[in-house]
C-alpha cells in the first residue's frame, strides 16, 4: 500500500497530511485523471509610498457670509439683487440716493479717508484700487501708503465718475474693503428703511461656491492649504478639490471646537460644471488622503498568512514553485501593507486571495 505526505495551506495553517493507499497519476494501478491545479493569483512586492483617506461630511455652498454693516447714517434707496457679484469700484447699496463703494483690500476700513490721513495699509490698499480701476493714469502716483496729492486727484476723478461731491474726501462708511469681489447672499433691511452706523445693510460671501467641513483639530495635519482632496456627491459625481482655507474655530458653550475647511473645486471645465448643477446645501463626501508610510515595500493585504507558529508569512512564487516565507508587517493601508523580509525584495511575486 502507497504512502505519501504532503503539505496543505489551509486558510492560515499549515498541515501535515498523510495519504494511504491512494494512487496519484503515473502510479501502479488504475486511478481517474485528475484536472491540472489552477494557477494561483499573485501581485507584485513593489517599493511605493502607503496613503490612507479619512472621509469627512461637507456641504456644499458660497461658505459663510459676511456683514457688512453700515458707516453712515441715512435712508436706504437702492439695494443689489440676492445672487449678484459687487465687483472692485462698483456700490454696494446706496444711502440718500449716494452710493456705497466697495473696494479690494484685506485691511477693512477703519477711519476718515483724506488728504490729512496718516501713512497706513488703509492708505496703500485704496492707492492699489484706484490703480487697478485706471484712475492714476498720466499722475505718477507712487503706490506706498503715503497720502499725497496725486492720491486726492485720484479720489476725486473717482468721485465724480460716481456723482459724489469731489472733494478728494473719503469718510468712514463710504468705502467698503473686501478682499476680492463678492456675492449678495442676504438683504436684512428693505428699500426705505432708515438706517445708523452699525446697521447691517447686506451680508455676502464669497462668488465661488465651495465645500465647508468641520474637522476636529487633532486631523490638522490633514488639512493643510493647498493640500487636494477627493469630492463625491450623492449622485455619484466625484471631483478633484483642493483647500482654500482653514480657520480655526474656538469652543463655545454650544458647540466643540473645530477647524473649519474651505474647499475649492479643481481639475477640468466639464468636471467642474458637473458640480455647478449641484444643489446648494447637497451634503459632499470629502476625502483626506495621507501619507503613512514612505518608500517601503508593500504587497496587498490579502497576501498575508497567519503562522502557526506567530507573526505573518507570505506565498512566496520562485520557479515556478511556491514556498512560504516569514514577514514582518507594518503600516496598513485601505489595499496594502508595508513589510519587512530578508527573503523578500522588490519585485518578487506573491499569492493573494482572490
Amino acid at each position: 500500500m502507497a504512502r505519501r505526505t504532503i503539505w496543505l495551506a489551509t486558510g492560515a495553517v499549515l498541515t501535515s497530511v498523510t495519504l494511504t493507499g491512494c494512487t496519484f497519476p503515473g502510479g501502479d494501478g488504475a486511478g481517474a485523471t485528475e484536472e491540472p491545479a489552477a494557477a494561483p493569483v499573485t501581485a507584485t512586492v513593489r517599493r511605493t509610498d502607503l496613503t490612507e483617506t479619512l472621509t469627512e461630511t461637507g456641504q456644499l455652498g458660497y461658505g459663510n457670509a459676511l456683514d457688512l454693516p453700515t458707516g453712515l447714517t441715512g435712508t436706504v434707496t437702492w439695494l443689489p439683487d440676492v445672487g449678484g457679484v459687487v465687483e472692485n469700484g462698483e456700490p454696494v447699496y446706496r444711502l440718500d440716493a449716494d452710493p456705497v463703494l466697495r473696494l479690494d483690500g484685506k485691511v477693512p476700513a477703519w477711519r476718515d479717508l483724506d488728504p490729512g490721513v496718516s501713512s497706513g495699509r488703509d492708505v496703500l490698499q485704496l492707492e492699489r484700487a484706484l490703480t487697478a480701476l485706471g484712475y492714476t493714469r498720466d499722475l505718477d502716483l507712487e503706490v506706498d501708503g503715503d497720502w499725497t496729492w496725486v492720491t486726492t486727484i485720484a479720489v476725486e476723478r473717482w468721485q465724480r465718475d460716481h456723482g459724489l461731491d469731489d472733494d478728494g474726501e473719503l469718510p468712514l462708511g463710504r468705502v467698503v474693503f473686501t478682499d476680492g469681489d463678492v456675492r449678495v447672499a442676504t438683504m436684512p433691511v428693505a428699500d426705505g428703511t432708515a438706517v445708523q452706523p452699525g446697521t447691517v445693510v447686506l451680508q455676502v460671501s464669497a462668488t465661488q461656491r465651495t465645500v465647508t467641513v468641520s474637522v476636529d483639530p487633532t486631523q490638522k495635519r490633514l488639512a493643510p492649504v493647498h493640500k487636494a482632496v477627493e469630492l463625491e456627491f450623492p449622485d455619484g459625481t466625484t471631483a478633484r478639490g483642493r483647500i482654500r482655507e482653514v480657520e480655526h474655530l474656538p469652543a463655545t458653550e454650544a458647540s466643540d471646537e473645530t477647524l473649519d475647511v474651505r474647499i475649492e473645486v479643481v481639475g477640468p471645465k466639464a468636471k467642474r460644471q458637473e458640480v455647478d448643477q449641484q444643489v446648494d446645501g447637497t451634503s459632499v463626501q470629502v476625502g483626506f488622503a495621507h501619507t503613512v508610510a514612505e518608500d517601503v515595500l508593500a504587497m496587498p493585504v490579502t497576501a498575508l498568512v497567519a503562522l502557526v507558529a506567530g507573526g505573518y508569512g507570505v506565498e512566496k512564487v520562485a520557479d515556478g514553485d511556491t514556498a512560504y516565507v516569514a514577514v514582518t508587517a507594518g503600516a496598513f493601508s485601505e489595499t496594502l501593507v508595508e513589510v519587512e523580509s530578508p527573503d523578500l525584495a522588490e519585485g518578487d511575486e506573491v499569492v493573494v486571495t482572490p
